[in-house]
């Protein structure tokens, strides 16, 4: 009688601490772009030629790829990804270096999305064009059509960065046309 108990308290508290490990491995909290990159905000705002402001969004962020692939739906090979909810994104220690890059990407999203609505494919355009994180790369065709292009449906990284680089081609050609204030969507 007495093992069964011992087995009843051993599995209950088990249960409890996986519970709270699993309940306490997202971190929440709130960022905005101006406080997080100053330098990236004034870019955003030179880019669209006007000034937005810098709101506060949720951050959710996981500490392991298997919770955040698990818990938000999301490929693997996605570092984050923003919604109506906030930035999702990976673990600081998991990512390493390409966090913050990955941040302040998502928090551009965020700002453009609350503040200058504009179709996705030019959201997206606006973004790599701010952070110039795809400035050297040469070797991955950009996509053509990405206005019709769901990037949910993505199958490879290399699949987000031709559609990326497709948005920038567009959205530059777009900016650079003497009549851009009309044609931007």
């Amino acid at each position: 009688m007495r093992n069964i108990n011992v087995k009843n308290y051993l599995l209950i508290t088990l249960s409890i601490i996986c519970f709270f490990s699993i309940a306490f491995s997202i971190k929440i909290y709130d960022l905005n772009l101006y406080d997080y990159s100053e330098k990236h905000f004034y870019q955003l705002n030179e880019l669209l030629g006007k000034t937005v402001k810098s709101i506060d969004v949720k951050i959710y962020e996981y500490d392991s790829l298997s919770e955040f692939v698990h818990e938000t739906g999301a490929p693997f090979f996605i570092c984050a990804f923003s919604n109506k909810e906030g930035i999702h994104i990976q673990s600081r220690y998991l990512l390493g270096d390409r966090f913050q890059k990955a941040m302040i990407h998502e928090l551009i999203h965020s700002t453009i999305k609350m503040e200058y609505p504009v179709p996705t494919w030019f959201e997206e355009g606006l973004v790599c064009l701010t952070t110039q994180e795809f400035a050297g790369v040469t070797d991955i065709i950009p996509m053509r059509n990405v206005e019709d292009y769901d990037i949910r449906i993505a199958e490879s990284n290399w699949e987000l960065v031709s559609y990326c680089l497709g948005c920038i081609e567009k959205v530059q050609e777009i900016l650079s046309s003497e009549s851009s204030k009309q044609t931007i969507p």
